[in-house]
């Protein structure tokens, strides 16, 4: 297929899984011989990554004169200033097409998903699902409640159908699960797409587990207490039960938040491991990745589980069981209780060594074949021809 110039949209550049993921996909396309760069809302780009900061952050004599303004008036003005430069940025620098990832990040600075709408005037535009946002809930994600339809992308009805029947709107998802809930909602046949891993990302043999050491679990979140992960809840479990005691098991916590009653010989805190080296090595130190959310999409962190040999215990929920899969991968926990955890550790712990050698090599190939940037570069160039088509 002919080069395009494609332009990526995300509110972050480091920050986040959603970030990462727009990195590692922008990288494949580039890898692809396309044209691509970045409007980020934070920073303006990194060397390997040229990119430009959109924003409505006012100038010192708008923000002087916006103080008597309310709170929602500002807003207002803010993504007003931002839409304009959006507009200013579209006109001078034509694109093949436009790439929205995940932007609820940047609503701060006056993004906003009628950006999507300005986007489409300018070339055709795709949309990548790495949460709920678009589906119009308005966060991140919803476990605890049903969800029913409201807007798309902030879009209403007729106009979300006149776009994609025009192919000036196209959207994807990494997981079936939120393919399939975009599909219920609003009738859209969103395409699948997955997030590829670098080849220093994966390990290149399996790991091991001697028969008398401690079974040792990481598990990690930017912040341990997010209700969603379900962290706290699974390690109190845990903690009351003494099944780290009883299976021989200790639990690294990779993340902030940790609560001191919670912190033990077993339970021990790492707070962040910013450098990419030390979070690789950190898997050397590990057996099993324990993930007990409530609900996810695609964790980058079950992904970079699975290269580097390292199998996964997770609740069955959401996007996670299109990894997860038990005897292959790890082990899906159909509900988080003292009995289903029992039975996971105490197998996990009696685990012979020649059994988990075979589990990590699983795991491995299960990457191999399904993240590798070889893996993924027909997925992408066929997915490309098709937005893109001319």
């Amino acid at each position: 297929m002919k080069k395009l110039k494609i332009l990526f949209v995300h509110d972050h550049l480091f920050l986040g899984g959603a970030a990462k993921a727009a990195l590692r996909m922008r990288k494949l396309c580039g890898d692809l011989g396309h044209e691509t760069l970045s409007i980020h809302g934070d920073k303006a780009g990194m060397e390997q990554n040229p990119g430009h900061t959109i924003h409505g952050k006012p100038s010192f004599f708008d923000a002087l004169r916006e103080i008597p303004y309310g709170k929602l008036r500002r807003n207002q003005s803010q993504q007003a200033r931002a839409m304009v430069r959006l507009h200013h940025f579209l006109k001078r620098n034509p694109q093949d097409l436009i790439w929205f990832q995940n932007i609820a990040g940047a609503e701060k600075w006056g993004w906003s998903c009628n950006w999507i709408r300005e986007a489409a005037k300018y070339a055709p535009v795709t949309i990548t699902m790495h949460d709920m946002f678009y589906l119009g809930v308005k966060e991140s994600y919803v476990w605890d409640r049903p969800v029913y339809p409201t807007r798309f992308s902030g879009l209403e009805p007729r106009e979300l159908e006149d776009l994609i029947r025009a192919k000036k709107l196209f959207v994807s998802a990494p997981s079936d699960w939120l393919r399939e809930l975009a599909k219920s909602l609003y009738g859209i046949d969103a395409g699948k797409i997955l997030v590829p891993l670098l080849p220093e990302q994966f390990a290149q043999i399996p790991k091991t587990k001697e028969a008398k050491e401690p079974t040792t679990y990481l598990v990690g979140a930017d912040n341990l207490a997010d209700e969603r992960k379900n962290i706290l809840p699974a390690l109190r479990l845990i903690h009351e039960s003494g099944l780290l005691q009883k299976t021989n098991s200790q639990v690294l916590c990779l993340g902030r938040n940790l609560p001191a009653d919670l912190c033990s010989d077993r339970i021990i805190s790492l707070g962040h491991v910013e450098n990419p080296e030390a979070y690789r090595n950190l898997f050397d130190r590990v057996h099993f990745l324990f993930h007990p959310s409530l609900i996810d999409n695609f964790p980058l962190i079950i992904q970079d589980s699975l290269a580097l040999g390292c199998p996964v215990v997770a609740l069955d929920r959401g996007g996670v069981v299109e990894s997860v899969r038990s005897g292959i991968t790890g082990s899906l926990l159909p509900e988080m209780t003292r009995e289903t955890l029992e039975k996971v550790f105490v197998e996990n712990a009696k685990m012979s060594p020649e059994s988990y050698g075979r589990l990590s090599q699983s795991c491995l190939d299960f990457a191999q074949t399904n993240y590798s940037e070889e893996s993924l570069k027909p997925v992408y160039v066929n997915y490309l021809s098709g937005v893109c088509p001319n």
